[in-house]
């Protein structure tokens, strides 16, 4: 197959790709009568407004104050590069075990997104940190979902 032969092939499969796109955009066929509809959430504040935000903070302020404390008691009468190895795991540990509180709430926010997300129609949804302008803001929507309502 000679040059302009192939070239011919890739812009008729590009007019082709391009007609697919345009007809599955403008079909109707979507809950939004085929528009893409994209979604946006300010994932701080359904973090903020998540049930068991509070709870999970306490249980972590629990956990670094017993770590604290450990670390004072296993502290006593060791060197200060002893000492630092200790704290650097302490705070390591603490920040573990932050991470895991964060995961199990993100978690439900996430879950809480695609629910929202299926309901509105949205085929993407971002961060309120990404979005410039334009786009539905679902926020409310995924903060009532958190809290049951």
């Amino acid at each position: 197959m000679d040059r302009k032969t192939k070239w011919l092939l890739a812009v008729v499969a590009a007019v082709v790709v391009l007609a697919v796109v345009a007809a599955v955009t403008t079909a109707g066929g979507g809950p939004t009568g085929g528009a893409l509809v994209v979604g946006y959430v300010d994932m701080q504040r359904a973090l903020d407004a998540h049930p068991k935000k509070a709870s999970s903070e306490e249980a972590l302020n629990q956990f670094a104050r017993a770590k604290a404390a450990e670390l004072r008691r296993l502290a006593q009468n060791k060197s200060p590069a002893e000492q630092a190895d200790l704290a650097r795991k302490t705070q390591e540990e603490i920040l573990r075990r932050r991470a895991e509180l964060l995961a199990a709430l993100d978690k439900d926010i996430r879950a809480a997104v695609e629910r929202v997300a299926k309901r509105a129609g949205a085929a993407v949804v971002l961060d309120r940190t990404v979005v410039l302008y334009g786009g539905v803001d679902l926020t409310d929507q995924v903060v009532r979902e958190l809290q049951g309502r």
